[in-house]
């Protein structure tokens, strides 16, 4: 059960990708006897911020596996159809939760998510507007031209890599759709930026891996192989 400081917590897992980069489709794949999937909604409702959770799924027939998933591991979360850009299934995440103050949204891809990093975000968005999970850049950074060859080094400092969940005040996320139009963008704080507001980072967690390619769920896999993650004590209903 979400606490009371929660209880207008509202979780937006978007699992409406078409995972060609990955040569499968990396959220119905097993990780450790688990759907990808299902580990974000077990992370999700063990952090105890939300007082529910949307799915969002892709709107044509390959839904049907995915949503499959939702149901029989968490009943009561709504499930509703995506749009053809990240963005767009940002903002279907958003009107489907016209309940929440603070709508965190998460990548499915994210399957090690901490429940902690959820609770972090929320609690921070709900204080400042806006908490973005992210790691500042530790490598050095170089900019090279299109045949590879390096041009110049560029200054890591302040720079971060972005992850998710990225949690906002509904206000902040409202204006941010109706400034953006039709635009779409790389992640809700890219949005939230283009219309003039603030975004706040919070350090997020290196095991809080994408899984984008065969090889991310091959590292995934042994990460849970060797017991370095814990696999989501979420059961089938």
């Amino acid at each position: 059960m979400p606490s009371i400081a929660n209880a207008g917590a509202v979780c937006a897992i978007l699992a409406a990708g078409s995972s060609t980069r990955a040569g499968t489709d990396k959220i119905t794949a097993d990780l450790g006897g688990q759907p990808v999937l299902a580990w974000s909604l077990a992370s999700a409702i063990a952090s105890g911020a939300f007082s529910r959770i949307v799915v969002v799924v892709r709107p044509d027939a390959a839904r049907g596996p995915i949503e499959s998933i939702v149901r029989s591991r968490a009943p009561e979360a709504t499930v509703v159809a995506g749009g053809e850009t990240r963005t767009q299934s940002s903002w279907a995440a958003l009107a489907a939760a016209p309940d929440a103050d603070v709508l965190a949204i998460h990548d499915s891809a994210r399957p090690f998510v901490p429940p902690s990093l959820f609770t972090r975000c929320v609690e921070i968005a709900r204080a400042e507007g806006s908490a973005v999970a992210g790691l500042p850049l530790a490598d050095t950074v170089r900019r090279a031209n299109e045949a590879g060859v390096a041009i110049e080094e560029v200054s890591r400092e302040g720079l971060w890599s972005a992850q998710t969940p990225q949690a906002f005040q509904r206000e902040v996320l409202e204006r941010a759709r109706k400034a953006a139009a039709d635009r779409s963008f790389g992640d809700d704080a890219a949005a939230v930026r283009a219309a003039g507001l603030p975004v706040r980072m919070v350090l997020g967690e290196r095991r809080n891996l994408k899984i984008t390619t065969m090889e991310d769920l091959a590292y995934a896999r042994e990460l849970v192989a060797k017991g370095l993650v814990g696999v989501p004590a979420l059961q089938i209903r």
